[in-house]
């Protein structure tokens, strides 16, 4: 929506009736390009949208919430609780994510919705075109990304029922969107595949990230934060501590995903002998480099020492993987291909979710529990056994 010069306005209804309304910055302190405004309508006369500017300039310049409650949209109320999320603990990445998910899914839907008027009819309809219709190019959305959208619409609605503005969350009454067919399995290289990439790459200058990713898999923003601070090649171990990732296009530097995703996770020898190589080799570019290198730290960096663009390194492993005669993999593939061999060579559940940084164990196991080996054989057997 484009913006509009702040103060008060007439326009005409579809009907031909003379309203006014109201422009407002909601925040006097962001950049002049990238201030959200508050816009109110439907007013008799020019005083009344007057005298209601002045009371939403004197609510925001004082710092307290300013809401028109009967007169809210619900669109109107998600975009002032995602301007007041960065107060909270919420990570910038969440936030990032909640903004695209309301942008892209919500917005184009519900924009004639009022907030006190949002029933769960209206997002079970919402749940509904999204599942049918809401993927690139009209084709459906798929089951994890309508959950997603359902809960940021149940976050700030609990907090519209906590402040008053509504009786009930209706997102609670919502029929939830199904997640029965987002469970598949996630593209993984066999062995073969794995080994032929990593002889293939071997002087590729990623070949030290991609090692490191595919027999430890860390996620794509772990490898880009890691500093030689963090890595013990005596040890022969990696400490995640940091994460660099994208927002909104641009690279930041923030914490790992969640609270297990702080770890230390142990080398192979022969991937530890790579990141000592790779040491030795980053050393001779900054002499040859000289004032031009910038020092910064990390593990893996451009010819400058700069940190790596996220998107520009999966960009590339997706360039170098469609050169070769394996199945197309997506870096992140190499996570989940790491965790598939771990999971089919038995190794203990437990092990391998502290060594990927899942929230639980119950997750490694539903997610890579059919790549068990012989487990449902192994039961059969066992009940057997028990008649003697």
């Amino acid at each position: 929506m484009p913006r509009k010069q702040p103060g008060v306005f007439k326009y005409s209804t579809k009907t031909g009736r003379t309203r006014w309304g109201y422009v407002v910055d909601a925040h006097q302190d962001y950049d002049a390009g990238n201030r959200r405004q508050l816009r109110r309508g439907g007013f008799d006369t020019q005083a009344e949208a007057a005298k209601a500017l002045a009371h939403a300039k004197r609510a925001i310049e004082t710092g307290s919430e300013y809401f028109d409650a009967e007169r809210l949209s619900f669109i109107g109320y998600l975009e002032h609780w995602l301007e007041a999320l960065p107060s909270t603990s919420i990570r910038e990445r969440t936030l990032s994510d909640y903004r695209n998910e309301t942008r892209r899914y919500i917005v184009p839907h519900m924009k004639n919705v009022r907030l006190q008027k949002l029933t769960p009819l209206h997002l079970e309809e919402l749940y509904r075109t999204l599942s049918e219709k809401g993927g690139m190019n009209d084709g459906p959305l798929g089951p994890d990304t309508v959950q997603r959208v359902h809960r940021v619409i149940h976050k700030s609605l609990v907090d519209a029922e906590r402040k008053g503005l509504i009786n009930s969350n209706p997102a609670r009454l919502a029929q939830k969107p199904s997640t029965a067919h987002s469970k598949k399995e996630k593209p993984a290289w066999r062995p073969d595949e794995l080994a032929t990439f990593l002889d293939a790459a071997k002087h590729h200058e990623l070949f030290p990230l991609w090692r490191l990713a595919a027999l430890t898999g860390m996620r794509r923003s772990e490898l880009l934060g890691l500093k030689w601070e963090h890595v013990n090649t005596n040890a022969q171990t990696v400490r995640i501590v940091q994460a660099l990732t994208t927002i909104e296009g641009r690279p930041v530097l923030g914490t790992p995903k969640s609270d297990r995703s702080w770890r230390v996770i142990d080398l192979d020898d022969p991937t530890n002998e790579i990141l000592m190589t790779h040491r030795r080799a980053q050393n001779e570019l900054r002499e040859l480099v000289g004032d031009g290198w910038q020092e910064h730290g990390y593990v893996f960096t451009t010819p400058l020492g700069t940190p790596h663009h996220p998107d520009n390194i999966s960009k590339r492993f997706s360039k170098f993987v469609k050169t070769l005669d394996v199945t197309y993999l997506s870096l992140h593939g190499l996570r989940h291909t790491h965790t598939t061999q771990l999971m089919a060579a038995g190794i203990n559940p437990r092990v391998v979710s502290e060594r990927l940084g899942h929230h639980k164990v119950a997750f490694t196991l539903d997610e890579y529990g059919h790549v068990l080996p012989g487990q449902q054989r192994a039961a059969a057997n066992a009940a057997a056994g028990l008649l003697g």
